[in-house]
């Protein structure tokens, strides 16, 4: 089989390697992603997107909540798509040879290689997070960033995408990542399709926060408004007055503020306030830095602006907040 054969648009062999006590939300929401996306393009009259195989080492693969979950047998295959899902012991010490020796093998041929939650460290022991941007569940960030030094880690991040390899953080950000896959291989507009079957937020951007509330953007938005909307959240202390943003995309600010509205369901300002607080959450939530401070940094311009908004939002003060969640 050739190349090209292998790794035809229409079709994409995707296998998921499930770790013995793999935590299954995360793996097994990215494969329903996936299998959704597959049956709504059938009830189109089109062919699936993807052919799914869940593997273990061994037959049957014991998971965190205690069943016994019976994956095909992980025999050689070259997919175009290699997912390793995650287990907390990976956190405590480092995959077994045998998790390794068949993740490599599967990995070293794949077009794409993916982790979900803590599957991340079995990535870096294979050395495909080295020089690359990664994230992983939060509770497993400090000791991911201690045994790869070489890797990049975003402790912040829902997924991350660094050429090939494609990691996520834990629990439910493994369907933002199936979500993302699937807007890459059919489009966003199946994307949004398959995100209300599953009745989940219709987008995530990858560099959003574990934590905080989300940001509800479409997949479909015009290619300058997505553009604006990711530098918003990526930088939310950065200068977004309307004529500003305006001015990114060119556009009037009147025209500019009309469309905004008409694509996101809120204005501007509304969107830029949203994003910056919940970067004050994960400020609060885990750091100790003033109210002041994180006002300043976060481009509230005072204190007394930043615990309104931030009232507003998310219906408590700053300080009650930092009280409830502080880490």
């Amino acid at each position: 089989m050739t190349s090209s054969e292998r790794f035809q648009p229409d079709v994409r062999q995707v296998d998921v390697l499930l770790p013995a006590g793999g935590q299954v939300v995360g793996t097994l929401g990215l494969v329903e992603v996936l299998d959704t996306a597959n049956r709504v393009r059938v009830h189109a009259g089109r062919a699936p997107l993807y052919d799914v195989r869940v593997v273990g080492i061994d037959p049957e693969t014991p998971t965190s909540i205690g069943p016994i979950v019976r994956t095909a047998p992980a025999e050689p295959r070259e997919p175009h798509t290699f997912v390793v899902g995650g287990a907390l012991a990976l956190i405590d010490g480092p995959p077994e040879p045998r998790l390794l020796e068949v993740a490599d093998a599967m990995a070293s041929t794949a077009e794409r290689v993916v982790s979900v939650c803590t599957g991340a460290f079995v990535l870096g022991a294979l050395g495909w997070l080295d020089g690359r941007s990664c994230t992983t569940h939060w509770l497993g960030v400090e000791a991911l960033r201690a045994r790869f030094p070489a890797a990049r880690v975003e402790p912040d991040a829902l997924y991350t995408e660094d050429g090939r390899v494609l990691t996520s953080a834990g629990a439910s950000a493994g369907i933002d990542l199936g979500l993302h896959l699937v807007s890459r291989d059919g489009g966003p507009r199946l994307a949004v399709t398959v995100a209300r079957l599953l009745v989940v937020f219709a987008h995530r951007p990858g560099g959003q926060s574990q934590f905080g509330s989300a940001v509800r953007v479409r997949h479909d938005l015009d290619g300058r408004l997505r553009d604006l909307v990711d530098h918003v959240v990526q930088r939310p202390g950065d200068d977004h007055r309307v004529d500003v943003l305006a001015a990114r995309v060119g556009m009037s600010p009147r025209n500019f503020a009309r469309v905004f509205r008409a694509e996101l369901g809120e204005t501007p300002a509304a969107f830029v306030a949203r994003v910056r607080v919940e970067a004050a959450q994960r400020s609060l939530q885990l750091g100790d830095e003033p109210v002041e401070r994180i006002a300043e940094g976060l481009g509230f311009g005072t204190a007394t602006t930043f615990r309104r908004t931030f009232a507003r939002v998310v219906g408590v003060s700053p300080a009650a907040w930092r009280a409830r969640f502080s880490a």
